[in-house]
């Protein structure tokens, strides 16, 4: 993939004197006597280092690049690894130079065919035209999921709410009870964790994204003026760059647009999981409230606690040393009254919809 930089005056000085240093250092290179990568880091790393300025991973990556030049060969773009470049969003691209970091605005300028290249991207230079030829393929690696889904999170609530509420209690008499309710609260606590995980990260993502395409859209119409005043001052070649400029940001704002209209879904998504989790909780401590009146009505009543009696009592007691040693509610510690009053009274009119439903006969 290939990126088309748009430097300043002053970028492009940054990037140009990288050039020269890294053809300095592909000279001192030619100079050498060694046979492989050890031999010329010994003889030539410190040198390279000292004379030219280059950052020192581009040092090390020239040590690898010169084998595939000959000597005298005219050097016209540079290695770069994941700490010498970053893409930061749709519109710039981060660079390491001799003269420190330049954030660079680019536009994209296609695919190429193919990358049969050691490096992850090489920064070209063609007369005037500066690019950043990046492998796509080589920033794919596979990773493992750090947060679950929220059809996920849903299927693990629902087996950890059986897990505690079913009927399966009444014969484990002879298991640790007290080590199972706690594991079955930590683990509740764990999914509303990662559910709010995933709330965060998505109402993130959409400030993100939002603050983007505003400043895209600002952009845009800046250029519409700059556009009607080089038309009417006869300069047909500057709005026609200007035109070029504003349909690449359109391209971009309108890939955006999309994302925020897919980040809107996930967000909503995240918001039901956590009711679903509020919701499930607050059932299975009424079912363990239900337990312990009934044990206190048993042991009034001289009653023998059955076993199904005396493991709900163990799982009332292991909740609630839960909640006062970890403070257990799934929500979180901020705004924690105004959350809990909003999903109130959005259940209370979850209630009037559903009667109105009823008496309608829609249901």
């Amino acid at each position: 993939m290939a990126f088309l930089l748009m430097p300043t005056d002053e970028d492009r000085d940054a990037l140009q004197s990288t050039l020269d240093a890294y053809r300095q250092a592909m000279a001192i290179l030619d100079g050498t006597k060694g046979a492989n990568l050890v031999a010329l880091h010994e003889e030539a790393y410190e040198e390279i280092r000292a004379r030219t300025g280059l950052p020192s991973r581009m040092a090390t990556l020239a040590l690898r690049d010169h084998s595939r030049h000959s000597a005298g060969d005219e050097i016209v773009d540079i290695p770069l690894d994941s700490k010498l470049f970053a893409v930061k969003g749709p519109d710039s691209i981060s660079l390491a130079t001799v003269k420190g970091r330049v954030v660079v605005p680019y536009t994209v300028d296609g695919y190429r065919d193919g990358w049969d290249d050691f490096a992850e991207a090489r920064l070209s230079f063609s007369g005037s035209a500066i690019s950043v030829q990046v492998a796509v393929q080589a920033r794919i690696t596979p990773k493992k999921e750090s947060m679950m889904s929220n059809e996920g999170i849903l299927a693990r609530l629902g087996r950890v709410i059986a897990g505690v509420v079913n009927n399966a209690v009444d014969v484990a008499e002879g298991a640790n009870t007290t080590a199972v309710a706690q594991q079955a609260v930590r683990e509740i606590e764990k999914i509303a964790e990662e559910a709010r995980a995933a709330l965060g990260v998505a109402v993130a993502a959409g400030h993100r994204l939002k603050a983007k395409a505003k400043d895209l859209d600002d952009e845009i119409k800046d250029l519409d003026e700059k556009i009607r005043t080089g038309l009417e001052k006869g300069r047909d070649d500057l709005a026609r760059a200007a035109t070029g400029v504003q349909i690449d940001l359109e391209a971009q704002l309108t890939a955006i647009t999309k994302a925020i209209a897919e980040n809107a879904g996930e967000t909503a998504d995240a918001e039901a999981t956590l009711r679903s989790i509020a919701s499930a909780r607050a059932d299975a401590v009424k079912r363990l409230d239900d337990a312990r009146k009934a044990e206190q009505a048993a042991a009034a009543a001289g009653t023998p606690a059955s076993p199904s009696q005396r493991n709900d009592q163990r799982l009332a007691a292991a909740l609630s040393a839960v909640e006062r040693v970890t403070g257990v509610p799934a929500k979180p510690t901020t705004g924690a009254a105004e959350v809990e009053e909003l999903g109130r009274i959005q259940r209370d009119d979850a209630i009037e919809a559903r009667l109105r439903a009823f008496k309608e006969g829609q249901r």
